[in-house]
């Protein structure tokens, strides 16, 4: 089998590394700048050439490997933009949808009041920005924050973006009393609605929101993937719907939806009437290629012009066959949360511990996903400041594994079901990785009965919680905000009222993701949220995380100008076609 060029191995195994002196230097130095203005500008325009600036103390991969593709020349305005997709989006509804494949689609259609300058990549997370806000200010107490909003924005439909528009969308995701209000919408953003106590328009273009509470990562809480946000055409809301929305979306971002084939494809055109740089590509294409090597083939055969989660073992044949290779440093966890019902796992922590320790994931990394991932102890991810490299509890020993089920009263093992979906939003290679897993249980007694799913269906039955039997479910996600661990961890977020789908509750967690959400220093709140993970992970071994996605995308060379952020969605506006 053929190796990846050793220039490129050696970097994508530093990724990492990088990252973690970035976070080093960073949590040294941070803090949180209260009552302040908060200097926002607008989207970059498309970049002539789009490099790497390099992370301290270690070598970056090639512009055109890590990060971004070197693009040289103009930006060429025309053509089809082909992504071939991993599975399907969820309704095309931002604040009532949520995974990142549908997030990759709504962020081209729609708009919130900050974004991210996606075309940062030199830092754990890309800088917050204004987006249908100018700026925004912080009061003192740090319990309300005040928008000044852009003008001349246009929604797809033609009307007019302004604070009466802003209201009527956040009233939609958060007051109960608004006819517009949608429960489905309060479900998916609650992690950033719950904390609201008001919102006003001040005037045609100010919007105030005050909260109940202090929540220092709220900002960035906003431009993350579960439910988004994004401001929706209040008119064709309520010609539509609440519900039917989803068949004829209008936003103000620069693309616009034109053609919706469920289990196919979505097809998006430019919006002439954009207000910020205008889009290079006429149309972009999102095909849904749920098996991966058929998203190569497709690739191969020309039929798309981009794709992500290639099979591991195909990514050195790419870069063979002339496709550019880009990494990034995505906040992606694949991970097990535990069944804590469950009368065997849930009862007894060895009995967790050692599950974890029973399978090498190091091995994992290096032979099965060809270094495209790199080992995860933790349910920090390393996009985050929290994160520790050197915190690698229950490290692999099957002996030691052994030990642990014989003292927990299974010492010839015991039987239990794992399960995952065939496909879907960052789920790389899950049948292979949790074929995997099994093999190694195999060797500490365990036997593991593998269930899978299709994606949609898998999602919605975490949301419901996990039976007796099951005892782990996989799911793959994370974020660039310290406060998903609030989301993922927090007793209150159990099923049917969040994404805590094993049952985890510690008083202690919760008293700690309080005092986190409130510390606006950001040295402080790491601290804390550190403290959460020891928690989890060491004491109670709630979760089981198996690996760090590296996030890579293989492109044809007729793409230029596409940037592979540290998130798991691209500003499909800014590349082009090579003529």
């Amino acid at each position: 089998m053929h190796d990846l060029d050793p220039d490129l191995l050696d970097s994508l195994r530093s990724v990492h590394v990088n990252r973690r002196a970035f976070l080093k230097a960073a949590a040294t130095t941070a803090a949180g700048a209260a009552g302040a203005a908060i200097a926002s500008g607008g989207l970059p325009a498309s970049p002539q050439t789009s490099s790497a600036a390099p992370l301290p103390s270690a070598a970056l991969l090639p512009a055109d490997r890590y990060g971004s593709q070197t693009a040289d020349g103009a930006p060429r305005r025309g053509g089809t933009l082909i992504y071939g997709m991993e599975g399907p989006s969820d309704i095309l509804d931002p604040q009532a949808a949520g995974c990142w494949l549908t997030y990759r689609v709504t962020y081209q259609i729609f708009e919130g009041l900050i974004t991210e300058d996606l075309s940062k990549i030199d830092r754990p997370a890309p800088p917050l920005i204004g987006r249908l806000a100018e700026s925004w200010q912080l009061s003192d107490d740090k319990l309300t924050r005040t928008f000044a909003l852009r003008r001349g924005v246009k929604f797809h439909d033609g009307t007019d973006f302004n604070a009466k528009a802003a209201l009527w969308n956040w009233e939609r995701m958060w007051d109960k009393k608004a006819p517009q209000y949608y429960a489905r919408a309060n479900s998916y953003c609650s992690y950033v609605v719950d904390v609201i106590k008001d919102v006003q328009a001040l005037d045609e273009y100010t919007l105030k929101i005050t909260f109940t509470t202090p929540f220092a990562e709220w900002e960035r809480m906003t431009v993350q993937s579960f439910g988004e946000p994004l401001m929706i055409s209040p008119a064709q809301a309520q010609k539509l719907g609440n519900q039917n929305f989803n068949q004829h979306p209008a936003g103000t971002g620069p693309y616009r939806a034109t053609e919706n084939v469920p289990n196919d494809h979505i097809t998006l055109d430019r919006f002439e009437g954009y207000w910020g740089p205008k889009p290079n590509a006429d149309r972009i294409v999102f095909r849904q290629l749920d098996d991966p090597s058929t998203r190569v083939a497709t690739l191969r055969k020309g039929e798309v012009d981009f794709i992500l989660a290639p099979p591991p073992d195909s990514v050195a044949a790419l870069q063979r066959e002339g496709y550019v290779i880009l990494a990034s440093h995505a906040p992606h966890i694949w991970y097990f949360a535990f069944n804590l019902k469950d009368p065997i796992v849930g009862k007894d922590r060895r009995v967790r511990q050692a599950l974890v320790m029973g399978v090498d994931r190091e091995r994992m990394c290096r032979e099965l996903l060809k270094n495209t991932a790199t080992p995860a102890y933790s349910m920090l991810s390393p996009a985050t400041l929290a994160y520790d490299p050197s915190y690698r509890p229950h490290a692999y020993n099957p002996a030691a594994a052994k030990k642990l089920l014989a003292e927990a009263g299974y010492p010839n093992g015991f039987e239990t079901t794992l399960e995952t979906s065939t496909a879907g939003s960052g789920q790389m290679v899950p049948v292979s990785m949790i074929e995997w897993i099994q093999r190694d249980l195999k060797n500490i007694g365990v036997t593991a009965h593998i269930k899978t799913y299709e994606w949609v269906t898998y999602v919605g039955m975490l949301f419901k919680g996990r039976p007796a039997g099951t005892g782990g479910a996989q799911l793959s996600w994370g974020m660039t905000s310290n406060y998903w661990n609030d989301i993922v961890c927090r007793s209150t977020r159990q099923p049917p009222h969040g994404v805590n789908y094993g049952f985890y509750a510690n008083p202690r967690v919760d008293r700690l993701l309080d005092q986190a959400r409130s510390e606006f220093n950001d040295a402080a709140r790491a601290g804390l949220y550190r403290e959460v993970d020891r928690i989890v992970m060491g004491d109670d071994v709630a979760f089981w995380p198996i690996c760090n996605d590296l996030n890579i995308v293989v492109l044809n060379k007729k793409v230029r100008g596409f940037v592979n952020p540290p998130e798991e969605w691209f500003q499909l506006s800014t590349p082009w076609l090579a003529g």
